[in-house]
């Protein structure tokens, strides 16, 4: 693989500012982080963050926001936004050669953003349409559900989108404050790759960067044990669709924790790719559902390891019983090292073609400062992840699969009680 070349230099306000560069590449791209999510909101302000997000793109003293959409757009280039549990990133991607151009109005948006109260109430209802838009998509919304029934009375378990309600609640001055102390250099992270040179980068973008104020990082409400081990935790909705909708999740430990690789081996075979043991046995041998996956999750303190299946009602007794027992074969049994390799194989060959892009490089380089303060280079992540064995994975599996510890969230015309009721108990 070849490795970009990674720099990082350290602006006097806290910023952090990285890039890798690619010389044989044809586009750069640049990403703005603000190391703030909706795990850092109070209650009453859910959504917050998200509605921050929006707010940035609808304009600055010096631009509108039909002036940054022509500015990004008429280069050949693209801008979008994403808003987490832990952060929020700003992004631009074009060719090489407009990078000034990107890197200009992606700061100013990023620093500059006027929250014009009009474009506010405009905006409010923009995303009160988008809350909406979730919430009629079962498949998406039960993602939600699970949250709060993993995370109860815990910024993690409300929807990073915020409700209708929270959202109404949200003044300007709410708004102007959040983004004046959170939008600060000790909470921003820039990450630029592509064709650049580091040098280059640090002259063209150095100077505006460097007029933020260097504020203070923000805080957050780390997860209690109990949570982690309460008990099994549900929540039903009972609405008239056509298909059921189960998400089933279990609490894990978080991004700091070195069994983290094994959990990652773990959640390929269970789910990830259409080998995994949960696709072949609950749609290739037994034909109950058409969309069966499972992701893992790992933040600062905490994690969760979720699987989900869409599938007709009358099949979810039988899907819980197959998934239950194949987590307990995993919990018991070590699986093959032929299995091993193939889902090492699969993790490795995904993430090297992944980091042939300039986004995916902007991304991981980026995730790896939030996460880790250090540019993880991806082959010691590879190295690491082929370390894992088959009794690492079985521990881990042990340790994840437990009655204790999990959540389930379910969408569904009906809901059968004694199916989810049983689950792993």
């Amino acid at each position: 693989m070849n490795t970009p070349s990674y720099r990082i230099t350290r602006l006097p306000n806290g910023i952090t500012l990285a890039t890798a560069e690619m010389p044989h590449m044809e586009s750069a791209c640049v990403g703005l982080w603000a190391l703030t999510g909706s795990r850092h909101e109070e209650v009453k302000r859910n959504g917050i963050a998200h509605f921050v997000e929006h707010l940035l793109f609808k304009g600055t003293p010096t631009r509108t926001a039909y002036d940054i959409s022509r500015e990004i757009e008429g280069i050949g280039a693209s801008l979008d936004a994403f808003t987490t549990e832990d952060h929020t990133c700003f992004y631009t991607r074009g060719p090489a050669e407009t990078l000034p151009a990107m890197a200009n109005v992606l700061i100013d948006i990023y620093c500059n953003a006027s929250f014009d109260p009009q474009e506010i109430e405009r905006e409010r209802e923009v995303v009160i349409e988008e809350i909406a838009m979730y919430r009629d998509n079962p498949s998406q919304h039960v993602e939600d559900l699970l949250a709060a029934a993993a995370w109860p009375g815990h910024p993690l378990g409300l929807p990073i989108t915020g409700t209708e309600a929270s959202v109404k609640r949200i003044s300007r001055g709410d708004l102007f404050s959040y983004h004046r102390q959170r939008y600060s250099g000790a909470n921003t992270v820039v990450t630029v790759t592509g064709r650049v040179q580091h040098e280059a980068v640090l002259e063209l973008m150095g100077p505006a960067l460097e007029m933020m104020d260097a504020g203070e990082p923000i805080p957050f409400a780390a997860v209690p044990g109990q949570l982690r081990q309460g008990g099994l935790r549900r929540i039903d909705e009972t609405r008239d669709v056509e298909q059921a909708h189960l998400c089933i999740g279990f609490h894990t430990f978080g991004r700091h924790d070195p069994r983290r690789y094994a959990l990652k081996i773990l959640n390929v075979l269970l789910g990830e790719n259409m080998s995994s043991r949960l696709f072949q046995l609950l749609r290739e041998e037994n034909g109950l559902c058409y969309s069966v996956s499972s992701d893992a999750v790992t933040l600062e303190d905490c994690g969760l390891l979720s699987i989900y299946a869409g599938l007709d009602v009358d099949n979810v007794p039988r899907a819980l019983e197959w998934t239950a027992a194949c987590l307990r074969d995993f919990a018991r049994k070590r699986v093959s090292p032929e299995l091993i390799r193939q889902a090492l194989a699969y993790t490795v060959g995904q993430s090297r073609i992944s980091l042939e892009s300039s986004l995916s490089q902007m991304m991981w380089i980026g995730e790896s400062l939030i996460s880790y303060q250090r540019i993880i280079d991806p082959k010691e992540s590879f190295a690491k992840l082929g370390e894992v064995t088959a009794d690492a994975v079985r521990e881990v599996a042990s340790e994840v699969f437990r009655a204790d510890s999990t959540a389930i969230a379910y969408i569904g015309s009906e809901v059968p009680e004694m199916a989810l009721d049983g689950f792993l108990g």
